[in-house]
């Protein structure tokens, strides 16, 4: 069955197809420069049909396509190009434009037979060794994937995306140092591509280097941008996640000091924020983190049963009793009610 994948809304993907979409543009030019003129004998063309005229039949497709991105009728399109490219098979670009469509309807396995066949006449496309490499990853593929990203560093060893890919192909192969490499290697190109870092880090984890991990985290933390704060508190969660695993619960809440309230509201969070108070020995304080949030919110019955438990777990249980009563006001017949009970008389 042809694997369907919703590659618009994959903001990673979608600036890999505007890449490999201009680089088509740039190939096309090059290819139809280098081209042989009109007075010589090329048996690949019919008479009269030169480069310039195959492209000129793509041309009006590709138009289309740049500039009703998202809203044009892709079927309709991918038809009529593959019209065109049966008829001038030995034309890459034309491989190239149809494949391209495919992988943006979703289609990675129309995709990539289009592509192989352009890579196949011109195999020294960077850009396409790296939109063949992401297909083959996103397939689980990751050695093919690997044989095409090599490729694109060879053509073009200062292309830190290409590192970082080629480092994510090894990763998924379990080859930990090797991914390492590559994502130092993209780093060191691109001293603002802070994905490397961040595989650089998993790397590391993978290897049980925590320490370095957790310096590692801080480089990338310190400098992603303000406006990507999203990103931010994903690395601060991770980088409280290693000084957790290293023992350092105490180190681990000063990094969660950063979140903001409503960061530290979402439950995951939260959760996160009382497992490190209990690693301490302190669940009376984990309990406080939901009863925080429960001040906030009298009847998420949820936050109610977190923080009785954890008062159990402290062994409070004339707070554990009151949270439980709050739950039954908000809805007698939760079935945490019957589990609350059954621990709080386990409770000496």
């Amino acid at each position: 069955m042809t694997e369907k994948r919703n590659i618009r809304h994959n903001p990673v993907l979608f600036g890999i197809v505007l890449a490999v979409m201009l680089t088509i543009v740039i190939f096309c030019a090059v290819f139809l420069q280098n081209a042989p003129g009109p007075d010589q004998n090329n048996p690949a063309l019919e008479p009269k049909q030169t480069l310039e005229d195959i492209e000129a039949q793509f041309e009006p497709l590709r138009q289309q396509y740049m500039q009703q991105r998202g809203k044009i009728d892709l079927d309709k399109l991918i038809t009529q190009a593959k019209a065109i490219a049966e008829k001038h098979p030995e034309f890459a670009p034309g491989q190239l434009f149809v494949g391209q469509l495919y992988f943006d309807k979703g289609d990675l396995t129309n995709a990539q037979s289009y592509i192989d066949k352009s890579l196949k006449l011109d195999p020294d496309q960077g850009p396409v060794h790296l939109l063949a490499g992401n297909i083959a990853l996103m397939q689980k593929d990751p050695k093919t994937a690997a044989d095409h990203l090599s490729l694109a560093v060879k053509l073009e060893p200062s292309n830190a995306q290409y590192w970082l890919y080629l480092g994510q192909s090894y990763f998924a192969q379990s080859d930990w140092s090797q991914a390492q490499e590559c994502y130092e290697k993209a780093y060191e190109l691109d001293s603002d591509m802070i994905l490397a870092l961040n595989g650089k880090a998993d790397c590391q984890v993978k290897q049980n280097q925590l320490a370095q991990a957790v310096y590692t985290m801080q480089q990338a933390i310190d400098q992603t941008p303000l406006g990507k704060r999203k990103t931010k508190v994903v690395y601060l969660r991770k980088q409280a996640r290693l000084l957790s695993e290293l023992g350092k619960p105490n180190e681990a809440l000063v990094v969660m000091g950063k979140l903001t309230d409503a960061e530290k509201a979402q439950l995951p969070i939260a959760s996160e924020m009382a497992s490190y108070w209990d690693q301490l020995g302190e669940p009376g304080k984990a309990a406080e983190v939901y009863e925080q949030l429960l001040a906030k919110d009298l009847r998420n019955w949820d936050l109610a049963a977190k923080a009785a438990q954890w008062r159990i777990k402290a062994g409070d249980k004339d707070k554990a009793q009151q949270h439980l009563l709050h739950i039954q006001l908000i809805n007698p017949d939760l079935p945490v009610i019957k589990e609350l009970e059954k621990e709080l008389g386990d409770v000496d």
